[in-house]
């Protein structure tokens, strides 16, 4: 068996790389480089879309959980017992509960893996501090 073969085809392949061709490879490769960025950039931006989508409708859940939370049989508190009171806030807090026998209750509506804000955080533990307190003010 004779390597000649194998030594042409090297040498084929060097000629071509090295002679005339050799401009035509490199904006052939060139090319193909542009090409496959401009597809990865515009994966990018669909990943992007959808991500910003899905966002929108975790946003889009969680505001109608808040809405209809009081309307729900284990809702923390009975928005129905008479002389009580519950008021959407919606920021930083959802919902403040006045109840004349059982007090004020702070109810944070939460929907599937949402978390307390920090703001929210603080807040909790200043309630659970009894950092409460009642303010009057009169306008003149």
């Amino acid at each position: 068996m004779s390597t000649e073969p194998e030594l042409t085809a090297a040498a084929d392949v060097v000629s071509v790389l090295t002679g005339p061709w050799a401009l035509v490879a490199a904006v052939a490769l060139a090319l193909v480089a542009v090409l496959l960025t401009l597809r990865l950039m515009a994966q990018a931006e669909e990943l992007r879309q959808l991500r910003s989508a899905l966002h929108g409708e975790r946003v889009r859940g969680g505001v109608s959980a808040e809405a209809l939370a009081p309307l729900l049989a284990d809702f923390p508190v009975d928005v129905s017992a008479p002389g009580t009171s519950t008021v959407f806030l919606g920021q930083p807090i959802d919902y403040v509960h006045f109840d004349p026998e059982h007090g004020v209750t702070f109810v944070e509506v939460k929907s599937g893996a949402a978390h307390l804000s920090p703001k929210q955080r603080a807040l909790r533990q200043r309630v659970e501090a009894g950092c409460v307190y009642w303010s009057e003010y009169r306008v003149r």
